[in-house]
């Protein structure tokens, strides 16, 4: 938090600070990288994206971050044939 973003030493202390930060499920995969986290939730997974965010926003609290909400997006990936089964090619 008192770390100016884009100095040579924020990639290497949040790398440090985040050592701890983990996904509920072990399905779901947690990259991490810089002063960046992505979470990938499958569509088979046994804890929701939902529950994972809550986690991930309770572990910043306690750690005294702060998460970007600006810069936080959802992208949902899906085959347009899966998601419309009727839809005939």
């Amino acid at each position: 938090m008192g770390i100016v973003q884009g100095s040579g030493q924020a990639p290497t202390l949040y790398i440090v600070m985040a050592s701890d930060l983990k996904p509920l499920s072990e399905i779901n995969i947690l990259f991490k990288y810089a002063d960046d986290t992505t979470l990938l939730v499958p569509e088979n997974t046994d804890i929701d994206i939902s529950v994972e965010f809550q986690h991930f926003r309770c572990w910043a609290e306690d750690n005294h971050m702060i998460i970007n909400l600006v810069k936080t997006n959802e992208i949902v990936f899906a085959d347009h044939l899966l998601a419309h089964p009727y839809h005939h090619v």
